[in-house]
């Protein structure tokens, strides 16, 4: 396995028109081989000829069990055994009606994907849907079986509920920059100049207006988690797209903020400060720095700092109180990486915000010793930990997320 190579924040092209305050980061590997990993049946075998006079020709089943699926997910490599994707993949065009957006990507129609998979047995009436987004650069297939190894897969057949791992623009911001593995792509968050809602948001209302045509989802019960700049689009939807989404859950995030310097190009819209929020933030991330300004991958960034970010939110929540702290149980040793952290453990601490009026909550997880990473019990590949460190081992936040998004139901 190779892994992609980075960007910094300073060779931003102008075509994108970053803000200068603004950071990205792209934590993926490698895709290698683009076949199989769909949940759908494989067309059946032509009758052989010598009974074809003899009886009729049986119609050969769909490719795919959902109709709006056109491809298989891209198979990754991965230690024998792990779990692919048992999804399928969506594409459809996506028109661009945004002035700003129409001019920094050069066209008025864009070709948008995603991986879904809806379990065969999804109980009767209208199901939960769990929108999952990936890193800056990289695809819905990395996140699903790099990040959390399938994991909301496995929970949304114990609980009957749909799993949209999402996928950025495969529009290149420059003729320097490439996506990192096959089918990548960008999600420009709010780093990119739009007018009310950003090309990603639109987005996500025409997926899951496509996937609503087929299946029947719960309008009251939609919820965004991703890492990385998968993360600041969690952040992107509550603010940009309130009506959408019941709670968001990002990971070492791009931390997008409903006031001040990291609201950047974000609209906030009526209802940003009712949806509840899960965030994970890494104190030994070396590209989202926990302390704020930059970082050791982008020493030109300015980042607000996650505390600060944390506060910020809690403010627009109007949650008041101090946090309930939540040490958790320091399950597995040795899951920092110690040459940066000095420490040999990595452990969480999850402060719970008392509830407003309404329910609307905020859960911080500090990882203490973590680097730019999805908190799962399945160890980071170790070529990745001299550059982003490890991953925390002691929870696997996808469980964490769908518990914190099942306390929420948008009013």
């Amino acid at each position: 396995m190779a892994l992609a190579s980075s960007r910094r924040l300073g060779q931003a092209s102008r075509m994108w028109r970053w803000s200068s305050k603004a950071a990205w980061v792209p934590l993926v590997l490698f895709a290698t081989v683009e076949t199989g990993g769909c949940a759908g049946n494989r067309a059946a075998q032509a009758p052989a000829a010598s009974l074809a006079a003899s009886s009729p020709a049986t119609p050969a089943p769909p490719p795919f069990r959902l109709r709006l699926c056109t491809q298989a997910a891209v198979r990754l490599d991965g230690p024998p055994g792990a779990q692919q994707p048992r999804g399928c993949v969506a594409t459809f065009r996506q028109h661009l009606t945004d002035p700003k957006i129409v001019e920094t990507f050069g066209a008025t129609d864009v070709e948008r994907r995603a991986l879904i998979y809806a379990p065969a047995n999804l109980p009767p009436g209208p199901r939960p849907v769990v929108l999952v987004f990936p890193g800056y650069s990289s695809s819905a297939e990395v996140i699903a079986f790099y990040q959390t190894h399938t994991r909301f897969e496995t929970l949304a057949d114990r609980d009957g509920f749909i799993v949209v791992y999402g996928n950025g623009l495969p529009n290149l911001p420059s003729a320097r920059e490439k996506v990192a593995v096959s089918k990548g792509g960008f999600l420009s968050g709010c780093l990119v100049p739009h007018e009310r809602e950003g090309v990603d948001v639109a987005y996500v209302r025409q997926l899951l207006d496509l996937l609503g045509a087929e299946l029947a989802i719960d309008r009251t019960r939609i919820y965004a988690t991703g890492m990385s700049a998968g993360g600041g689009m969690s952040f992107e939807l509550a603010l940009e797209a309130p009506d959408l989404v019941a709670a968001i859950a990002p990971v070492v995030p791009l931390p997008f903020q409903p006031t001040g310097g990291w609201l950047l190009h974000c609209h906030p819209q009526t209802g940003y400060d009712r949806i509840s929020v899960a965030m994970v933030a890494a104190t030994n991330d070396p590209s989202i720095t926990y302390e704020g300004g930059g970082s050791r991958e982008y020493p030109e960034a300015r980042y607000p700092g996650m505390e600060r970010a944390r506060d910020v939110w809690v403010a627009a929540l109007g949650l008041a109180g101090p946090p309930q702290i939540d040490v958790l149980p320091d399950v597995v040793r040795s899951d920092s990486y110690e040459p940066d952290t000095g420490r040999a453990d990595s452990t969480i601490e999850r402060q719970r915000y008392p509830a407003g009026p309404d329910g609307r909550e905020l859960w911080y997880y500090k990882a203490v010793g973590m680097g730019h990473a999805w908190p799962s019990p399945t160890p980071s590949w170790s070529g990745l930990w001299a550059r982003f460190g490890k991953n925390n081992q002691d929870i696997d936040f996808a469980d964490e997320a769908w518990t914190f998004f099942q306390r929420h139901v948008k009013r």
